[in-house]
């Protein structure tokens, strides 16, 4: 499945958008916690990202001409279904948050997002490292 114009630009706003988080100084969790406008654009930021992998997600499907599943945690498993993904579950995790963020925005706490934003760059970028080699033909590592 050769990658096309829209799945490209979704992976390098991903991209962009994980450079920003990787560029802005967390410091620890106290000061996390006490700077609301680092806090909610890390929010931001990571809600961003999730709404890019669905995106992309979705657009792969439709490449593939199969119709997208109800939820995006299942159009993720879809994906592993047909060999593009390895473990879609690590990835459905990041909508679960992104879900509880768009859902239950006035009881976020700090230290789950921080948490996120600390560990889970590496899986944002295993998700564009996937999706790039699946389109290049590749199957998962």
């Amino acid at each position: 499945m050769p990658i096309n114009g829209v799945i490209e630009k979704k992976l390098r706003f991903l991209e962009e958008t994980l450079a920003d988080l990787e560029s802005w100084p967390l410091g620890d969790l106290a000061a996390f916690a006490g700077d609301s406008l680092l806090r909610r654009a890390v929010e931001r930021a990571l809600q961003l990202a999730v709404e890019s992998m669905i995106d992309v997600a979705e657009r792969v499907l439709a490449v593939r001409r199969l119709s997208p599943a109800d939820t995006a945690a299942q159009n993720l498993h879809r994906l592993q279904e047909i060999g593009v993904l390895k473990d879609a579950g690590r990835y459905a995790e990041l909508v679960r948050f992104r879900n509880f963020i768009v859902h239950r925005y006035e009881q976020i706490e700090p230290q789950i997002v921080y948490r996120l934003a600390k560990s889970k760059i590496a899986c944002f970028r295993d998700f564009v490292d996937e999706i790039r080699r699946a389109c290049a033909g590749e199957t998962p590592g």
